[in-house]
C-alpha cells in the first residue's frame, strides 16, 4: 500500500531547457542530443510532474522548429517554470566584445520572469548541463542536481579550452547539491578533482543512441543517394566525432594511409563525419599531406541526423580512437547500426563496448594498423564483430536511462 501511494504522490521536477534552447540546429553536439531525448522520455513519465525552465541566459535566439513543437505539442505535460521577454533592442548584441560587456554587466538580451509558485512547489531542479543558477539557490527547500558529462577540459587543458566553465559547474553543486555522472569514469574523475564532495550523492546515468536515428538501415535506394551526396566509395571506413585533437583523428588518417599504402588497397576509402571543432589542423594537416592517396579520404562535415544511420549501416568498419571520453556515443551509434566497431581502451569507452568491439591503445599504431588489416582481409571476423556489437547495443536505451533517472529522481527525493 506504502509503494502504491508513492507512485501517486509524484515527484515535481523542473529541468534546465538552456541546454536545448542554445544550440542552433546545425551545431547539435552530444549533449543537445543526450539533453533533448531525457526531456522527451520524462514528458511520458507518469511517476515525475516536469517544468522547465531556461535559467541561465547563456545565449540567445536558437530555438529551432522541432524544439518548439516538442514544447507545444507536450504542453500539458511539461510546463514552463519561467519565462523570457524579449529586450526590443540591445545594440550591437551579436558581437564577441559586446556580448562580453553585457555579460559582465548583467544585461542580456532576454529577461527572466520566474513563476514563484512552481519554483516553491518543485522537489528537484536539475540542469543538464550548466552551473546551478543563483536563482535558484533562493529556494532552500528545492534539491539542486547538476549532470557531469565528464572532465575533459579539467583532465587536458592542452586538448580543450572550456576548463573554467566545468570548474564552474562543479563548484555550482556545493555541499548540499547532487551530481550524475554519465559513466562510472567520469563519476572517478569527479571525486578525484573534487573529494570534498559526499559520494553518496553522486549518481551513475548511463546514456543510450536514439532508436530513431541509429538503426540497421539497409536501404540501398536511399544510400545510393547518400554515396552521391557526399562522394562515397564503394568501401570505406568510418569515424564520426569532432574534428579536435581529443578525437585523434589525424592518428586515425595516419594509419589507414599506410595500411593502404604499404598493403597495394585500392578499393578502400576513409570517411570522417563531424564538424569542425577546436584547434582542427593537425587533421587537415595529415589530409594534405596524403598527396596522391588524397582522394581515398572523404571529409564531409557536419551530415543531417536523417542520413547517419545510412552512413553507418554501409559502412565496412568503424573506428573512434579517442584519447578520452565522458561516455562515447559514436561507437554505441555504430553498434546499433550493426557494423564493426575499434575503438580505444581508455576512459568510460569499455563500459559501452565491453568485449564486443575492438579495444586499442590510441596510440598503438601498430596494433591499429594490423586490426584494420585484419578487418579488411577477414569477412567472417568483421561480421562477428558487427553482431556482437549490436547485441550489446540492446543493454542501451533511453527508456532504460530514464527509469535510471526516474529512481535517481527518488532517492534524492527522499533523501
Amino acid at each position: 500500500m506504502t509503494r502504491l501511494y508513492k507512485y501517486f504522490m509524484s515527484i515535481k521536477v523542473i529541468l534546465d531547457a538552456d541546454v536545448i534552447a542554445d544550440f542552433y540546429k546545425d551545431n547539435r553536439t552530444g549533449i543537445f542530443r543526450v539533453t533533448f531525448e531525457f526531456f522527451k522520455e520524462l514528458s511520458k513519465s507518469r511517476i515525475i510532474e516536469t517544468s522547465y525552465a531556461h535559467l541561465s541566459l547563456f545565449n540567445n535566439e536558437t530555438t529551432t522548429k522541432e524544439v518548439d513543437d516538442f514544447f507545444a505539442e507536450n504542453s500539458i505535460n511539461i510546463k514552463g517554470a519561467n519565462n523570457r521577454i524579449k529586450r526590443k533592442f540591445l545594440p550591437f548584441r551579436k558581437e564577441k566584445l559586446f556580448r562580453y560587456f553585457y555579460n559582465k554587466m548583467g544585461i542580456f538580451n532576454y529577461k527572466n520572469i520566474h513563476f514563484e509558485n512552481v519554483l516553491k512547489e518543485a522537489d528537484v531542479f536539475h540542469s543538464f548541463y550548466f552551473p546551478i543558477n543563483d536563482e535558484i539557490r533562493k529556494y532552500p527547500s528545492l534539491k539542486k542536481v547538476v549532470t557531469i558529462h565528464d572532465l575533459i577540459p579539467i583532465l587536458f587543458p592542452d586538448l580543450h579550452f572550456t576548463s573554467d566553465l566545468i570548474k564552474k559547474i562543479i563548484a555550482s553543486i556545493g555541499k548540499d547539491g547532487y551530481a550524475i555522472c554519465v559513466s562510472e569514469n567520469t563519476k572517478r574523475d569527479l571525486l578525484k578533482y573534487a573529494p570534498h564532495l559526499n559520494s553518496d550523492r553522486v549518481f551513475v546515468n548511463l546514456l543510450a543512441a536514439s532508436e530513431s536515428l541509429f538503426y540497421v538501415c539497409k536501404d540501398e535506394e536511399k544510400f545510393n543517394l547518400i554515396k552521391e551526396k557526399y562522394n562515397l566509395p564503394d568501401k570505406y571506413f568510418l569515424s564520426v566525432g569532432t574534428l579536435e585533437p581529443r578525437k585523434n583523428v589525424d592518428f586515425v588518417i595516419r594509419t589507414f594511409l599506410k595500411v593502404i599504402k604499404e598493403n597495394g588497397i585500392d578499393d578502400l576509402g576513409l570517411v570522417l563525419v563531424g564538424a569542425k571543432g577546436w584547434d582542427y589542423d593537425k587533421i587537415f594537416n595529415e589530409y594534405n599531406n596524403a598527396q596522391e592517396l588524397k582522394d581515398k579520404i572523404i571529409i564531409t562535415g557536419r551530415v543531417p541526423d536523417e542520413d547517419l544511420a545510412s552512413l553507418y549501416s554501409h559502412a565496412h568498419s568503424f573506428y573512434y580512437m579517442s584519447l578520452y571520453e565522458g561516455f562515447g556515443l559514436p561507437p554505441l551509434e555504430a553498434m546499433q547500426c550493426g557494423i564493426a566497431t575499434v575503438t580505444s581502451n581508455t576512459s568510460s569507452l569499455p563500459e559501452v563496448v565491453g568485449d564486443s568491439g575492438i579495444m586499442l591503445n590510441p596510440k598503438d599504431e601498430t596494433a591499429l594498423s594490423q586490426t584494420m588489416l585484419n578487418l579488411y582481409l577477414n569477412e567472417s571476423l568483421r561480421e562477428e564483430y558487427a553482431k556482437k556489437g549490436l547485441e550489446r547495443s540492446k543493454l542501451f536505451s533511453w527508456e532504460k536511462s530514464v527509469n535510471e533517472l526516474v529512481t535517481i529522481y527518488e532517492k534524492i527525493n527522499n533523501s
